[in-house]
Parts: C-alpha cells; sequence; structure tokens
C-alpha cells in the first residue's frame, strides 16, 4: 500500500467517523421532547443520510485503496473525499449552533417565568407552578391556603441605604423563606418586596404557624442600618376555595385584604382572613 493508498484510506474513514457521529447527533434531537413533530422527523432524515454517506465512504475507501494496490487515485477521487468530508462536518457545526439555541431559548423561557434578583418564581411563573400543585392536590381534596407577604418598611431601607442594599435584603430574605418551606409548597416575588405563598394540606389557620416561621427566618437577615435592627415580615393568609387559578386569586385577594389588617396593627405580624 502505497501512502497515497493509506492517506485515502483514513480520510474516507475520518468521514465514516464525522458521519456517524452527526447521525448520533441528530437521533439525539429527534428524541427530545420539546422538539415539533416536524423537527423530530427532519432529524431521523438528517441521521439517515449521514448513515448512508458514512457506508458509501468507507466502502469507497476500501475499494479504492485497497482494490487498486499499486494504481494512482485519480484526481477526482480525492476531490469527491474532501467534498464528503466537508458534509458530516458541516452537520457537526449546524447541531451544535442549534444546541447554544436550544439553551438560549430555555435560558429566556426560565428568564420570562423567574425573577433574577431572588430566582424564585415571578407571576407568571407562580401561576404555571401553582396550577401543577393544585392539580396535584385536587386527587387527595387536601385543604389549601394562600398567603400575601410584605417587607416591612422597604421603602425606607432603599432611601436610607440605596437599592444596592435593599437587593441584598430581597435575597436574603428570599433564601431564609426557601429554607423553611415544606416540599410543594409554591413562593414566589410578585411585586417590589411582596411575595406570593401557596400552602398545600394544611387552611388558614392551620398554615399560621408556618408564617410565623418565616417571620423568624427573615428576622435572622442583617439590616443594613446597624447590628441590633432586624428585618420583618408582615403577613395575611385566606383558604383557597376551590383547586383552579381563579379560586386561588380570589384567595390570595383575600390574604392580601389580611395582609393590610396585619401592617395597620403595627406590622411585623401574621393575620388570617375574616
Amino acid at each position: 500500500m502505497t501512502a497515497a493508498d493509506l492517506a485515502f484510506l483514513l480520510l474516507r474513514g475520518a468521514t465514516a467517523l464525522l458521519c456517524a457521529l452527526a447521525a448520533r447527533g441528530a437521533l439525539y434531537r429527534a428524541r427530545l421532547p420539546a422538539q415539533p413533530r416536524q423537527r423530530r422527523w427532519r432529524s431521523r432524515l438528517a441521521a439517515a443520510v449521514m448513515l448512508a454517506l458514512g457506508v458509501f465512504a468507507l466502502e469507497d475507501g476500501v475499494l479504492v485503496a485497497l482494490g487498486q494496490l499499486g494504481e494512482p487515485i485519480v484526481w477526482r477521487s480525492w476531490v469527491w473525499v474532501l467534498l464528503d468530508i466537508s458534509i458530516p462536518a458541516l452537520v457537526l457545526a449546524a447541531l451544535a449552533t442549534l444546541r447554544q439555541r436550544d439553551a438560549m431559548e430555555a435560558a429566556l423561557a426560565a428568564a420570562a417565568r423567574h425573577d433574577p434578583l431572588t430566582g424564585l418564581p415571578n407571576r407568571t411563573g407562580f401561576a404555571e407552578a401553582a396550577g401543577a400543585a393544585l392539580a396535584a392536590v385536587a386527587r387527595d381534596g387536601r385543604p389549601v391556603a394562600g398567603a400575601m407577604l410584605d417587607i416591612d418598611h422597604f421603602k425606607a431601607i432603599n432611601d436610607g441605604w440605596g437599592h444596592g442594599a435593599g437587593d441584598a435584603v430581597l435575597r436574603d430574605v428570599a433564601t431564609a423563606m426557601r429554607g423553611v418551606l415544606r416540599p410543594g409548597d409554591v413562593l414566589a416575588r410578585v411585586g417590589g418586596e411582596e411575595f406570593a405563598l401557596l400552602l398545600l394540606g394544611v387552611d388558614a389557620e392551620g398554615a399560621r404557624p408556618l408564617l410565623e416561621r418565616l417571620r423568624a427566618a427573615a428576622a435572622m437577615v442583617p439590616h443594613p442600618g446597624a447590628p441590633e435592627r432586624r428585618v420583618t415580615l408582615s403577613g395575611g393568609l385566606a383558604p383557597v376555595e376551590g383547586l383552579d387559578l381563579a379560586a386561588l386569586e380570589s384567595g390570595l385577594r383575600a390574604a392580601d385584604a389580611a395582609l393590610y389588617d396585619a401592617k395597620a396593627a403595627g406590622r411585623n405580624r401574621v393575620v388570617v382572613a375574616g
């Protein structure tokens, strides 16, 4: 075997390997659950074409390099080698671009549902997560409560120590509350310093101890003003009379009214609606 035969065979083998990698990548995309049906079929077709090209490249390499020992390889064969190897290389590059696009789309979808400061769901994310939670509760008939929470005197923190200090308080309070919640509870930031909470398996009065624990957790967050000062929360609780988003909205409106009662009574407390 001459050096040219060996080089030709290696190039054909590299083409077959790249085709196999491209086919595997295309089949992986075809199995992605978020892909539309039309894209899945295109991915399967691309995988089939890559496999066929890989088999052709390997067969051609064996026939030309090993089947015609001692005979020079015509220049057209070299041109086809370069053209064939470029096809799976381009497909692999396109697959890499599609993966980047998928990652960007996933990041944008997450950003549309989450508050970038605290990492909690925003209003849209809360509605989606709460809808799924209510559907799960509907199967066993457990009670549900809604709560609204507000950081007391938050405007004074922003005005007195700057928005950077206010952002730090928001992040720390969100982290503290996440550490207290039970699995299945849904917490979201729905306003500047306002949080919504869906509590599963408890009625409004039964949820009061959990909100008191949330207040205690928030009190551990350092106040930007002085070490002896503490961040406090006010909360309102109300039952959710139903297992759909309309019932949840009604319950949260009642909880919001109870929150205003808590603030009118001096803040740093929990009030149950009614």
